[in-house]
């Protein structure tokens, strides 16, 4: 009887954590297929009712509205009765995350901050950078915002590009060189803020399995010859992207959608607007995409002279890295073939289609002649790259992993960032600060904060997300600040490592209730307190993975760290508890128990021991290094190792696990 009693309870708390995490869908008033099936200036004028819904958010009731582009989103210039100009954006629906597009805005006021001459986001009268609305005519909430009104010229369009070298095309193009080099100069100087979030169009963002605007191969355009040429040129160019590496004097945040149509004239002076595409990538990209629509037009050549003069008058360029271009502008148009076979409902790709189909054939033609292999070379048309692609390399592609105690460079919580990072895991990590921190989780008064936020290029350079988040887990409001910002950027967690942790060395007659109280809080509460908080967006997210940093003192006992050992037990406990009753929910939760590791706290360990046996701090590391089998510390990346075996799918079947990673390090009485 007590068994049912149970098992009935067990349900009974997954039915409840199971409607914590919600449905959070929600039915359109119309179905995005009827609505994409209307003639162009029928769209239009439906999101013209939504916009204007919008505007009195900005107290722009009134404004005359008027259409200025419609492709990725709908652009139009508002003209308040009060006066001004302003640019307002329909963002396409579902494209980027609220913390993307906030991303973009910070970005884009940063340099316009640095001197860049870019729109200035305008705010709400309530302070927000932007509104998110739905309208019973368009299928799709909507992220709507306002930007300052840049006057000028565009100095081209794809649509009507033409390549006569006129006058003003090399002069146009050494202004585009140049704002091009100021703004990969300003972006390698500028720390980006905690929570700025962009994606990567490397080579698997632009045209891989997963890119961003779709599979180019898929576009029912192409005839089966023309597939298998441009197959075999993604492989030719894969490679050579591959070799030219992402090192910081190539790649980095640049501005991704620099065609002439977003450059504006006005005299002497060039604007750059439309940083919608604004992510992480290399350097050259820009260049290709302001000449990919002038590729072999009778201009080409005179706008690439501009150009370099333009962008080496402000940056270096070697002549080493300019032999990628070819390639880059092949990989622009793999994107944008992409962007029309994933959009083909829209009026713009039915419009370019088949001039990108010809056009980018061409270019394959081209770059596989000059790299010496034939054209009508062939690859499987299979849409699944073979067991040795970075699918198979990357287990935990699309998955978000939340880390905390990842302050130092030198400890388990950012080594287990990078690992799960390589492993293809999107990043939170998180850190205990003594600064201030407000509703936006930034942080003041703490350099040593500042420092943990630097960490993230080194994650970034996984070609992942990642964000630093100030978080204390023995304070519970930040804890639900923190998991409700992984939920909204992200759309939740899958994987936990709960590394945050205190410790101290006392003897036990010396330690005061405060003292284990204060180890309970962290350690032990601490860890509580983040597992509920992210259970519920396991549970909606199918499962998910907890995984407990318990030490070799959670199995065993040390004298001088009763609090420590006391929480370490605890844990193992709680771990075990904790699989028991969250397998049903396709919760795996376990537990390593590191030994020595090498580490900052680890350092505070030896300085201790030292202090107590009158010896030196190498003598005391030395020593304790002598008790496991190795005769040698850990490095925390081979903690972070089997944290990341913990989290995939190699470790289906392990659950309610402590495990050892001490080199037979006995775990005391």
């Amino acid at each position: 009887m007590a068994g049912n009693n149970f098992f009935m309870a067990r349900a009974a708390m997954l039915n409840w954590m199971k409607n914590k995490a919600g449905d959070k869908s929600k039915e359109s008033a119309i179905a995005p297929e009827t609505f994409y099936a209307l003639p162009q200036d029928e769209q239009v004028e439906r999101l013209v009712k939504l916009g204007r819904a919008a505007l009195g958010e900005w107290g722009f009731e009134d404004a005359a509205v008027t259409l200025i582009k419609y492709r990725e989103n709908a652009v139009f210039k508002v003209e308040p009765k009060q006066g001004g100009r302003f640019a307002m954006r329909v963002h396409r629906a579902n494209y980027h995350s609220d913390a993307e597009l906030a991303s973009e805005l910070v970005l884009m006021d940063a340099l316009r901050q640095g001197g860049i001459a870019t729109p200035e986001p305008i705010a709400t009268e309530e302070g927000h950078q932007f509104v998110t609305l739905q309208h019973p005519e368009v299928p799709e909430p909507r992220q709507i915002d306002i930007l300052g009104w840049v006057d000028g010229a565009p100095i081209g369009a794809i649509e009507s590009q033409s390549g006569e070298a006129d006058g003003n095309l090399r002069e146009n193009h050494v202004l585009a060189g140049r704002l091009a080099a100021q703004i990969h100069n300003f972006t390698e100087r500028w720390t980006p803020p905690a929570g700025f979030t962009r994606r990567h169009w490397d080579e698997e963002g632009l045209f891989g399995d997963d890119g961003h605007f779709g599979c180019f191969w898929k576009y029912d355009l192409l005839s089966d010859d023309q597939r298998r040429l441009l197959l075999a040129a993604r492989e030719k160019l894969r490679d050579e992207l591959s070799a030219y590496g992402k090192s910081a004097d190539r790649y980095g945040l640049t501005q991704g959608d620099f065609l002439p149509e977003n450059l504006l004239k006005d005299g002497n002076t060039l604007r750059i607007i439309d940083f919608d595409d604004c992510g992480f990538g290399w350097h050259l990209m820009d260049l290709a995409t302001s000449l990919f629509f002038l590729a072999g037009e009778p201009g080409f050549d005179t706008a690439l002279d501009g150009l370099l003069e333009g962008y080496r008058s402000e940056r270096s360029l070697p002549d080493d890295h300019l032999a990628l271009l070819p390639g880059l502008i092949l990989a622009r148009g793999f994107s944008y073939m992409a962007w029309a076979q994933s959009r083909a409902e829209t009026e713009a790709a039915k419009e370019l289609g088949p001039a990108l189909v010809e056009g980018v054939c061409a270019l394959a033609s081209e770059y596989l002649a000059d790299a010496g292999a034939p054209a009508e070379a062939t690859t499987p048309t299979t849409e699944t790259r073979p067991a040795s692609s970075i699918k198979a390399a990357r287990p935990l592609e699309g998955k978000v992993a939340l880390i905390t105690g990842a302050r130092s460079a030198r400890g388990m919580g950012f080594a287990a960032a990078l690992k799960l990072a390589e492993a293809g895991a999107d990043i939170i990590m998180t850190a205990r600060t003594s600064g201030q921190i407000d509703d936006r989780l930034a942080v003041t008064g703490d350099e040593r904060f500042k420092a943990f936020e630097d960490l993230v290029p080194q994650v970034l350079a996984q070609n992942v997300r990642c964000m630093a988040l100030p978080m204390d887990v023995a304070k519970p409001e930040q804890v639900r600040a923190v998991v409700a910002t992984a939920v909204e950027t992200f759309g939740g967690v899958d994987i936990l490592f709960n590394n945050a942790g205190t410790a101290f060395a006392n003897a036990f007659t010396e330690t005061t209730p405060e003292d284990f109280q204060d180890a309970f809080n962290v350690n032990v509460l601490g860890l509580i307190e983040v597992s509920q908080a992210v259970i519920p967006s396991m549970i909606e997210r199918g499962g998910g993975n907890i995984i407990n940093n318990a030490s070799i003192y959670g199995l065993g006992a040390a004298p001088f760290v009763s609090a420590y050992v006391m929480t370490k037990h605890a844990i193992v406990g709680l771990t075990k508890t904790m699989a028991l009753e969250l397998g049903e929910a396709g919760i795996r939760v376990n537990a390593v128990c590191p030994g020595m590791v090498l580490t900052e706290m680890g350092d505070k360990e030896y300085e201790m021991i030292a202090g107590l046996e009158g010896c030196s701090f190498e003598e005391a590391r030395d020593a304790l290094a002598q008790q496991n089998a190795l005769k040698r510390g850990a490095q925390p990346e081979e903690v972070a190792s089997v944290v990341t075996f913990l989290a995939t799918d190699a470790a289906s079947f392990m659950t309610g696990v402590a495990l050892p990673v001490s080199a037979g390090q006995p775990a005391g009485l």
